[in-house]
């Protein structure tokens, strides 16, 4: 352990911090309150550059919250010159372990960074269990396809809203592909079963049409959806998802429909005490009746009910689809 030392905030340089992802805004106001009430309680770690100033490795939010409360110095873990990269990556790494979790995006960068200096396998056994993942090598292929994203992708994985699933998927694209992707990723709040269910149907539809998901990102169907003003971010995505069910499915997706419009007709879409439901699929015989009561009396009106329409055309068609 080095000797913490005063340094003074003018000496450091806040621009220079290789070691630390950082993305947009950061919020100071947890650490000013907590450095203002009991002081620091961590140091930060800082690598001498060779001019006089000095380089963040480890504990930037703290040197900002510092210099935002109008410290004049700060005591810091000072580093030679010379110390080796991978040593200032492995502090910053550990400073943070133990002390928050990391987004995504933090993950992916770490990864990255890890690479150019250890063999994977050290990576997964050693690095990964401290950004809180398992120890895989599925999981560092994804960080790694992760990190390899547009700068775009990155405030997305940083908010948790991009699934490294998912990520590791899109880095398969070409850019273009990525780019057409890229609007519908940030104004949709898909989970990432959906953002997975997303990206599989556009690459089936891909296949099956031989045109590109860019391609088929621009038609007017699914672009009318992201651009309709009067749709929340939800009714987005529903529409969205409808849409492409429709193009992947379209004989499911008519057998749903012609069902539907046939429980219309029966007057059995909202029906307070009676709900149909076809085979799975359509591809089984057995329909699902469900039947809700409160007595024998309404029981036998029901039943009453339901012959006659189990007699009607429309039923007879309805349970034949």
């Amino acid at each position: 352990m080095t000797r913490v030392q005063e340094i003074p905030l003018s000496a450091v340089d806040f621009s220079d911090h290789p070691f630390h992802p950082s993305l947009a805004v950061v919020d100071l106001a947890p650490v000013m309150a907590s450095m203002e009430a009991v002081g620091l309680l961590n140091p930060p770690w800082l690598r001498a550059k060779g001019d006089g100033k000095w380089q963040v490795v480890a504990g930037l939010k703290r040197l900002k919250s510092a210099a935002a409360l109008g410290w004049r110095a700060i005591r810091a873990h000072p580093l030679p010159a010379e110390t080796p990269d991978s040593f200032c990556l492995e502090i910053a790494l550990q400073d943070n372990a133990f002390s928050r979790g990391f987004s995504p995006w933090e993950q992916a960068f770490y990864a990255r960074r890890l690479k150019t200096h250890w063999e994977e396998e050290h990576i997964v056994r050693q690095f990964l269990p401290l950004l809180g993942l398992p120890p895989s090598l599925k999981v560092l292929h994804r960080l790694l396809a992760a990190a390899s994203l547009e700068e775009e992708w990155q405030p997305l994985l940083a908010a948790g809203r991009l699934a490294l699933t998912a990520a590791a998927r899109l880095a398969e694209w070409p850019p273009e592909d990525r780019l057409a992707a890229l609007p519908y990723f940030q104004a949709l709040p898909f989970s990432q079963s959906k953002q997975e269910e997303f990206l599989e149907w556009l690459e089936v539809l891909s296949r099956r049409e031989g045109v590109t998901p860019a391609e088929l990102l621009s038609r007017p169907e699914l672009a009318s959806c992201l651009a309709d003003p009067s749709l929340n971010p939800t009714e987005k995505a529903s529409q969205v998802r409808q849409c492409l069910r429709v193009w992947v499915f379209p004989r499911l997706s008519a057998a749903q429909a012609a069902f539907d419009q046939g429980l219309s007709r029966l007057g059995l879409k909202q029906h307070p005490r009676l709900r149909l439901a076809p085979p799975p699929a359509f591809e089984g015989p057995d329909f699902i009746l469900e039947v809700r009561f409160r007595d024998a009396e309404e029981l036998r009106w029901l039943l009453k009910d339901l012959t006659r329409l189990a007699n009607q055309e429309d039923f007879l068609k309805l349970t034949s689809l």
